[in-house]
């Protein structure tokens, strides 16, 4: 595609006129020079099939939130692995004329935890959905070798467990009623939503050793960062992540290439910055 042809871009989920990813990408475009669209389109899980049919493929991109990420899969063939590995997408981008389906969640994560200088050997991720995938994922390209997954169904994060055992990490399974017994961590990473109405509760000995990444940024500060605040330890918000994926994203929309960095990408990812309230400092 051509890098001064119009193009039309979308992110879609139910719901989804809350999304920030407008305000980056509009950020990044216009900082580029590129005279794209980026809005939000409602889609459900059950009407995400018509919605491809009507429009996915005349697109140029399309960032997809939950509950499509997994939804995706029945529509969209070509993939890359980490697609394969987490059976979940959040981006379908434009390669010549096929459309492919990546995952740039785990890049945001990466890219956040090397921005605060975090690693642990041993994490507990809050929750078993496809974020929490992503999470782990991205904690055990950074060396991670061992997640509790702390969950409230202990049978529902089965599915989870399996797909990041297979990426080479000893994953344990948890209630969130017996987070005292379990093996106190160097990281938690919450991939609860940012409304929900009730959290598990983290022993205090946790808080005072361990750092805080929170996929959660509205309300900010979240509920884990309040608690937080009596520690020392770092605390990051999902805001980074967010930033961060949506920098992979445009980067897939614009070259085709994750690895391929934007031109003049400090600027532009400067701009993403600010348009989401954060400093690039």
């Amino acid at each position: 595609m051509a890098r001064t042809a119009e193009a039309e871009c979308e992110v879609w989920g139910n719901p989804v006129e809350h999304s920030l990813s407008p305000a980056l990408h509009r950020a990044a475009y216009r900082v580029l020079g590129l005279p794209w669209s980026y809005r939000y389109r409602e889609v459900s899980q059950e009407l995400i099939t018509p919605a491809w049919a009507e429009v996915g493929a005349k697109l140029a991109g399309i960032s997809l939130t939950m509950p499509l990420k997994e939804r995706v899969l029945d529509l969209v063939a070509p993939r890359d692995s980490i697609v394969d590995a987490l059976q979940a997408a959040n981006t379908v981008y434009r390669s010549g004329d096929t459309m492919v389906l990546s995952n740039t969640d785990p890049f945001g994560v990466d890219r956040a935890m090397e921005r605060f200088g975090i690693s642990a050997n041993h994490a507990w991720i809050l929750g078993a959905g496809a974020t929490a995938r992503a999470v782990g994922y991205a904690l055990g390209r950074r060396g991670t070798t061992d997640i509790t997954l702390c969950v409230r169904d202990a049978q529902r994060a089965e599915r989870t467990a399996l797909h990041l055992r297979n990426c080479g990490i000893s994953i344990q399974v948890h209630h969130v009623s017996e987070l005292d017994r379990a093996m106190p961590p160097q990281l938690v990473a919450s991939t609860l939503p940012g409304g929900a109405e009730s959290h598990p509760e983290i022993p205090s000995v946790v808080v005072d050793s361990a750092a805080l990444f929170d996929v959660a940024y509205s309300p900010w500060p979240s509920h884990y960062a309040k608690l937080w605040t009596s520690s020392h330890q770092p605390v990051i918000s999902g805001l980074w992540m967010l930033s961060y994926q949506a920098l992979a994203q445009i980067r897939l929309f614009v070259n085709a290439d994750v690895t391929r960095p934007l031109e003049n990408e400090d600027e532009v990812f400067a701009a993403m910055l600010d348009a989401v309230g954060l400093s690039s400092e």
